[in-house]
């Protein structure tokens, strides 16, 4: 672990305590048994379990203005990301983890339990069939389209609320078709890569 939170230093400026490493270290040995038995996400991806999933968790950090946010809703969250990553190194932050695929919540739920994550909420439901969540910021991982999203949770979000997404491809695409519909709509990018070893950019997309 002390080689990958040094990783998180260096290329997040993120400096995680000691309770949060032993928490971030705890999670990896529970994830890597459960997803060994109920299938969480591909074994090739387990390989690079850090570098892939929990660095883009955190790269959330990457936005001046994530830690002004107090109630997040992470819509679609699977295996936890970056909804329990974020409870875990963030708690005084409350999170609320969405999905509505049982497996995935079974292992939520599980995590929730052994690492005593009080500020996790888990939300087993359709998004849009639950009742409306006031929280300040709504995150979403590896879902869908943008616009979809959009229209299926905003009604979660706060008068002020913010709302981002993570982004691989078809940046461009997703950004011109949510503005056919809401024209007035703007974004700020924040670009950033992945510690792989090859060539991984991913972006932030926040809807300003």
């Amino acid at each position: 672990m002390k080689t990958k939170t040094k990783i998180l230093n260096e290329k997040l400026n993120f400096f995680p305590n000691d309770e949060t490493i032993k928490k971030l270290s705890l999670w990896e040995k529970y994830f890597i048994e459960y997803n060994s038995h109920t299938n969480l996400m591909s074994k090739g991806d387990v390989e690079v379990l850090f570098e892939k999933h929990v660095f883009d968790s955190l790269a959330i950090t990457k936005w001046d203005k994530f830690l002004n946010h107090k109630k997040i809703l992470d819509v679609g969250c699977g295996g936890g990301f970056p909804s329990v990553i974020l409870a875990i190194c963030f708690p005084e932050i409350k999170i609320i983890a969405n999905d509505s695929r049982i497996k995935k919540i079974n292992f939520i739920k599980e995590i929730k339990e052994k690492l005593n994550l009080d500020n996790l909420e888990i939300c087993y439901s359709r998004i849009e069939e639950v009742e409306a969540l006031n929280v300040d910021l709504i995150v979403s991982r590896a879902v869908g389209k943008m616009i979809d999203v959009w229209e299926l949770s905003k009604k979660h979000l706060t008068k002020n609320g913010n709302f981002l997404i993570y982004k691989a491809k078809l940046l461009e695409e997703e950004i011109e078709n949510f503005k056919k519909k809401y024209k007035k709509a703007d974004f700020e990018i924040i670009p950033y890569e992945l510690p792989l070893k090859e060539n991984f950019s991913r972006n932030l997309l926040i809807l300003k």
